[in-house]
């Protein structure tokens, strides 16, 4: 299979161009309550889906508090991920490999972080203090393994703010801004000694409390490049293959992975089926804001998305 294959098709979001008045713009915009933001979107937005679905689309639930149910294998994956892409080239040899389209809908979170609660800290500016997590199960009856993902989007208003995350059991496929031991400044220095870890295959796992956890690390806004997994910084074309607008501000998405990096993910996340147990793994998809002490910080507007999963039955 060619390594060139994305993991996410087309991913494009078009962010609302109207802000509440608790946002700190770095545009010269019209100030806007968050009510009219809302109805603004509600009334705007065109939805041009990238595959057309007939199931009512997955609605996503808040998470409230730090759950274990997902857990990351330490071992490495690379083993398992060579096995698992001989079988999936096989299968797409014999005509066995199958597509599910999964259609997916993060409602629109209107209400500011929960401040000390739920392991979020008080409010402090410049410091990832508070977060909110959404979570939705994949339903995977019938596959035995899973070969690709990709995830559209359709043509949306949408907007978040501090930062957003999105995870495949508890491994990130995508973020804003770039939290791990791996993030660089602008001259080259470190970032985060501390920060989220990444493993000797390049997946960086996702978690909220210390060590190794989001919680009370610097937030430098707009400072920091975005991660998208299996993709390098250094790369020429890494701000072509990974779009991500910065918090705030217009702008669209658009992400184009290595299915080899997702294979690695997929042997280490176990999304395997169990053939001895007759059980089933987990895929649990999770869309994550961050904040520090804004009233508009952990919120974000309807996000609605597509993932098409290429598995063997």
């Amino acid at each position: 299979m060619n390594n060139s294959m994305t993991l996410f098709g087309l991913v494009a979001v078009l962010l609302c161009s109207c802000k509440p008045a608790s946002f700190n713009s770095v545009e010269q915009v019209e100030d806007k309550p968050l009510e009219q933001v809302l109805a603004h979107s509600s009334a705007d937005a065109i939805f041009e889906p990238g595959a057309a679905v007939s199931e009512e689309a997955i609605e996503a639930t808040e998470i409230t508090k730090i759950e274990s149910t997902v857990q990351v294998p330490n071992e490495t994956a690379t083993t398992n991920a060579e096995a698992l892409k001989v079988a999936c080239v096989d299968a797409k040899k014999n005509g066995t490999l199958k597509s599910k389209v999964i259609p997916l809908l993060f409602p629109a979170k209107t209400t500011s972080c929960d401040f000390e609660a739920n392991d979020n800290l008080s409010r402090k500016n410049e410091s990832v203090r508070a977060r909110r997590e959404e979570m939705v199960d994949l339903p995977l009856q019938g596959m035995t393994r899973l070969c690709n993902m990709k995830f559209d989007a359709p043509k949306q208003n949408m907007r978040f703010d501090d930062e957003i995350f999105l995870t495949l059991n508890n491994l990130l496929i995508a973020s804003s801004q770039d939290y791990s031991t791996k993030s660089k400044d602008k001259n080259a220095q470190q970032v985060y000694p501390t920060g989220l870890d990444v493993d000797a295959n390049g997946l960086t796992t996702y978690k909220w409390l210390p060590p190794n956890g989001l919680q009370n690390l610097d937030y430098l806004n707009g400072q920091l490049l975005s991660y998208c997994l299996g993709l390098d910084a250094a790369q020429a074309d890494f701000a072509t293959l990974c779009q991500i607008p910065k918090t705030d501000t217009n702008g669209t998405m658009q992400l184009t992975l290595p299915q080899d990096a997702f294979l690695k993910l997929t042997a280490k996340a176990g999304l395997i089926y169990d053939k001895q147990l007759q059980q089933l793994p987990r895929a649990r998809l999770a869309f994550i804001t961050t904040g520090d002490d804004n009233d508009s910080d952990c919120q974000h507007l309807d996000f609605q998305m597509s993932v098409t999963v290429d598995y063997i039955p």
